[in-house]
């Protein structure tokens, strides 16, 4: 099979995965605007929502058979997702949100490098390189806001999170495709869930402030509805992509195929904001210009990945 086959099945768990993320990130800027006040706090009730709600992924018919753990891609994954996550905190409270908010589509820019770097060594064609790159660069301009200003990215905290956490959340990418090979991805969420409860919401409520914007975001009822939707487009999201990295597991460069199709969760949230324009957020005409830009951009690169692929099979 060629590096660029992406099985159809995997490409449809993508795009799942796609709207799910899209659910997501809409359900985040509402609670980040209505519902609970700092991040650490909204962390701590998002992996706890996730942990309460992913076992109900074990109720899916075979979730369990046949499937058994695997410690070293699982406690990789585990151990770089609370790393990454306390970086993205220390950046979230030395930066604007919206500035490291606009920066996660660099992650699917790290994923060619890991998968040349790390097993199997994957070479992609020098046209698919370009795609990856042209997607991702649409993918942030998607993003862009008011707030991102050129002079941003030579901030300490921006520059963490370009070069060390984002790199960490795709390898957090690489352990999950891994792990799902032998455990499936219900059981891959499940357990990673309920170990980022129990390993990283202590660490948060240990800090007085955060425990008492997590009562008042309780006591008003926001907090349980902002981290409820979270943590369930959260574990939705987390089992559609680990499904599409099984499932493109044929491929050795599925990983990284499959991150830009997912990619394609900015599209929806740019259709979903034209048609509610200012529900959660209002930029400048200029800004929309561009994530229009980007959207274009985004769609060409991955409609022109998939032609690469149907050309070699």
């Amino acid at each position: 099979m060629s590096v660029m086959n992406l099985p159809l099945d995997a490409l449809f768990f993508a795009l799942l995965a796609a709207l799910a993320f899209a659910a997501l990130d809409l359900a985040q800027k509402w609670s980040a605007r209505y519902a609970v006040a700092t991040p650490a706090a909204f962390l701590a009730l998002r992996l706890t929502a996730a942990a309460i709600l992913s076992p109900l992924l074990l109720l899916i018919p075979g979730a369990l058979t046949g499937r058994h753990i695997v410690e070293e891609p699982l406690a990789g994954l585990i151990a770089i997702n609370l790393l990454a996550n306390a970086l993205y905190l220390i950046s979230v409270y030395r930066a604007d949100i919206s500035t490291i908010g606009s920066l996660w589509p660099l992650k699917n820019a790290y994923l060619p490098l890991l998968l040349f770097v790390l097993p199997p060594h994957v070479v992609f064609p020098w046209k698919a390189y370009a795609l990856i790159l042209a997607a991702t660069f649409g993918a942030v301009l998607i993003a862009w806001n008011d707030r991102l200003q050129l002079r941003a990215f030579k901030e300490k905290p921006v520059l963490l999170m370009i070069f060390v956490t984002i790199p960490l959340f795709a390898l957090s990418d690489y352990f999950l495709n891994e792990a799902v090979k032998t455990m499936g991805s219900p059981l891959a969420t499940v357990i990673t869930a309920l170990a980022l409860f129990v390993l990283g919401v202590p660490m948060v409520i240990a800090h007085e402030p955060s425990r008492k914007i997590i009562r008042e975001s309780i006591q008003n009822g926001r907090g349980i509805i902002g981290a409820g939707l979270t943590g369930l487009f959260l574990v939705i999201g987390v089992v559609f992509i680990g499904e599409a990295f099984k499932r493109g597991s044929v491929n050795p460069a599925g990983l990284a195929l499959v991150n830009v199709y997912a990619m394609l969760s900015g599209v929806i949230l740019l259709i979903v904001n034209a048609l509610r324009s200012g529900w959660l957020e209002q930029q400048s005409r200029g800004v929309y210009a561009l994530r229009f830009t980007g959207a274009i951009l985004l769609i060409a690169a991955a409609a022109g990945l998939r032609q690469i692929e149907m050309n070699l099979k």
